[in-house]
């Protein structure tokens, strides 16, 4: 799990939610942008699941650390989606304010999984 793309989901996903807290400060409501860019920082984390899972081998991971490794990575790919629904079930400001806490929650993520891997 070397390499720029867990970096580049952190900013992402941290970019993610300032964005949302922009389309809260407006009263708007989540668009197909922002599903985009949701599903942008999925398919990224999809690929960062698949690369643990090729080189899961070669580390050296102790105990539940590899089975923290692929919760946390796992549970990545289910915060976003989740909040989407939600948001666009309720259609209000505290529902799109929902998005804004799974960009953070989907960063935190991955920078627990960097912290479980190293």
């Amino acid at each position: 799990m070397d390499g720029p793309l867990p970096l580049v989901l952190i900013y992402a996903s941290l970019a993610f939610a300032v964005v949302v807290l922009v389309y809260v400060a407006l009263a708007r409501t989540p668009d197909w942008g922002l599903l985009g860019f949701a599903g942008l920082i999925e398919a990224g984390t999809l690929v960062l699941l698949v690369i643990a899972g090729v080189q899961v081998g070669n580390a050296d991971l102790s105990g539940g650390a590899t089975v923290t490794l692929f919760g946390y990575l796992l549970a990545g790919l289910v915060v976003l989606p989740i909040g989407f629904v939600w948001s666009l079930a309720e259609r209000s400001r505290g529902a799109t304010a929902v998005l804004a806490v799974t960009g953070l929650t989907q960063a935190f993520v991955i920078v627990r999984t960097l912290q479980v891997w190293s």
